[in-house]
């Protein structure tokens, strides 16, 4: 009996690895959704990482840690209506880092490089915090780790940077990991009909 929970878990880890690689029949099934035409969704109001009024509390990254592909299936996406454009962006620049010569943080908050930093307009060279500059998502290096979204909530920022699950990299598993993993039931299941195009960041 004292081997029960060893035997689960390698049959739960066993199932997952035969998703992850793309087998069929039983181990596809379990993990396919057929027939239905369902999707996730991230709640930016139950999230803690974007939930206004949630300070001071630890950054949640289930959605990079605990999705059974690669790369996570959940991308920062930037809402570029409700952005600032500031000069020091608290998403894009870690500003507890030491100034550079140039009088900006000299470290990025994002662990992966993921956001792009472009100047809209031509940039005046005698003063150029006197500028807007866009923030951009690289998809193909972002994990939805959060850390971004956090750092854009108010007061600090805008709140323009949410989390987003990209339906064209869900696999649509029977019994999400990161529902399941998820703190605060943020990731809800959309039902038919309700899937929604995935944004720009």
């Amino acid at each position: 009996m004292g081997d029960d929970p060893t035997r689960r878990q390698v049959l739960k880890n066993a199932a997952r690895g035969a998703a992850l690689l793309g087998l069929t029949g039983s181990a596809g099934y379990l993990f396919t959704r057929s027939g239905r035409a369902s999707s996730w969704l991230i709640d930016p109001e139950r999230c803690i990482n974007s939930r206004l009024g949630a300070l001071g509390v630890e950054i949640c990254q289930a959605c990079a840690s605990e999705c059974v592909v690669a790369l996570s299936a959940v991308r920062a996406v930037n809402d570029h209506a409700r952005c600032g454009r500031c000069y020091i962006c608290p998403a894009y620049y870690s500003v507890t880092s030491a100034v550079d010569q140039e009088g900006l943080p000299s470290e990025k908050l994002c662990p992966r490089d993921a956001i792009r930093r472009e100047p809209i307009g031509e940039v005046d060279p005698y003063d150029p915090a006197n500028n807007f500059y866009e923030y951009l998502i690289d998809e193909e290096l972002c994990n939805g780790c959060g850390i971004c979204v956090m750092a854009c909530k108010e007061p600090a920022g805008l709140g323009s940077l949410r989390l987003e699950v990209r339906y064209d990299l869900c696999i649509d598993c029977n019994m999400c990991a990161i529902a399941r993993a998820c703190p605060e039931d943020a990731y809800l299941e959309l039902p038919d009909g309700h899937a929604r195009e995935p944004s720009t960041g």
